[in-house]
């Protein structure tokens, strides 16, 4: 139901983690003039004007942005069951936050075991950031309706 404003917050999470499965969120400048690019499903090699090659596939990133753009999107439809839409935006959270947290153990990792010479994130690298206060917002406005709810049981 796209009416209430927590379906619109869940589905900007959705939005969100769908556009960092496309775009790179992090790039490293080596030394030997070699680029390594940081995408949700692979990070890679590149040169100017070369091909690329595959540094490190990167599984569990890309199966927890899937886990949680699906969950987001799936929650917007669980409106009448306000209990567990707040619960499956627990675990929402809770998935993103280690998302972001393998991110940069992948990008510490990358950026310390080879010779750096420049090294920073892209504007995708706010994605998650962002898809975590959506969700908590989402969270907020779920529990302010379940109160509200039941503050009308109560008037009865």
């Amino acid at each position: 139901m796209i009416q209430r404003v927590q379906s619109v917050y869940l589905l900007l999470v959705t939005i969100l983690m769908s556009f960092f499965l496309v775009r790179p969120y992090a790039f490293i400048s080596l030394k030997d003039g070699q680029i390594l690019n940081f995408h949700a499903h692979k990070i890679e090699y590149s040169q100017a004007g070369e091909s690329t090659s595959v540094y490190k596939k990167t599984i569990s990133v890309i199966m927890l942005v899937f886990i949680t753009g699906l969950l987001s999107l799936s929650n917007i439809f669980l409106f009448h069951h306000r209990i567990k839409q707040m619960r499956i935006c627990l675990l929402n959270g809770v998935l993103i936050l280690i998302l972001i947290i393998i991110l940069i153990i992948h990008y510490n990792s990358a950026m310390h075991s080879l010779d750096t010479l420049r090294h920073t994130w892209r504007l995708a690298a706010v994605f998650p950031a962002l898809a975590l206060v959506m969700n908590v917002m989402a969270y907020r406005s779920i529990q302010h309706d379940e109160m509200l709810v039941n503050s009308y049981n109560r008037i009865r």
